[in-house]
């Protein structure tokens, strides 16, 4: 069982070690991953999560699992991000980073579920933590042109068993046929078997594609067997990309 804590302390150190100093002009690199954020929005929003869940302050009635089809949950989640980034729009990146480090111990509490009661997370948001941090550590490593990140990692593994467990509610809630997912030796079925399809993949290309970070054209790419149209939308975890994202 991965350590949840360790897993977000260590994917920290990666996204800012990548990133370098806060007078590193790195910080006002585009992030094609997420049009319209430069990388210090990408801190900015993952810094707001941390400061959320260390005081307590995570929207504990959204749902997450919804949001797939009910327009009101994504306008919530959206508003939720961007507020992140526009109420730090005016600091500078050392003062982002001291306000993260600031809520790393009280956050990392919370992952090791130390603390119940009131000002504790919400169901399933310790698994949301650590994956939207895994997949924007990996968003900006590509905006700044480093080599392939970890893709092995502990956080990779959680994000990508996140990810699987809200295609199977999907799956479930709109009654279709189970899909396997094969990655790295390993097959896990989503929904009921037998399975009507199955997709093979990369783990880490898979996690991107379950990410939003790939479009239709290049989910449907991936390796198939059976009839993927059924699942094509259901992949990516907040709506369809539009656009191909090309990493490599």
């Amino acid at each position: 069982m991965v350590a949840l804590d360790l897993a977000y302390a260590e994917t920290k150190a990666r996204l800012v070690g990548s990133i370098g100093p806060p007078d590193s002009p790195s910080w006002s690199n585009g992030v094609p991953a997420t049009p319209g954020w430069s990388v210090l929005d990408v801190v900015a929003h993952v810094t707001g999560l941390a400061a959320d869940a260390a005081n307590g302050g995570m929207p504990g009635d959204l749902n997450l699992l919804e949001q797939f089809r009910d327009p009101e949950v994504v306008a919530a989640r959206d508003a939720y991000a961007d507020g992140h980034v526009i109420r730090r729009r005016e600091r500078t990146p050392a003062e982002i980073i001291e306000e993260w480090d600031a809520a790393e111990p009280s956050l990392l509490e919370q992952l090791r579920g130390e603390r119940t009661g009131p000002g504790a997370l919400p169901f399933g948001f310790d698994v949301v933590l650590v994956t939207d941090l895994c997949v924007h550590a990996d968003d900006v490593a590509f905006a700044l042109g480093l080599p392939p990140p970890n893709r092995h990692s502990a956080a990779s593994r959680v994000a990508l068993a996140g990810y699987a467990f809200g295609i199977d509610y999907r799956i479930r809630a709109l009654g279709l046929p189970g899909l396997t997912l094969r990655y790295d030796g390993k097959e896990r079925t989503l929904g009921d078997e037998p399975a009507a399809a199955d997709v093979a993949a990369d783990p880490w290309e898979l996690l991107r594609a379950l990410a939003g970070r790939r479009s239709r054209a290049q989910i449907r790419a991936l390796e198939w067997t059976g009839d993927s149209e059924p699942y094509l939308g259901l992949l990516p975890a907040y709506g369809e990309r539009q656009d191909d994202l090309i990493e490599s």
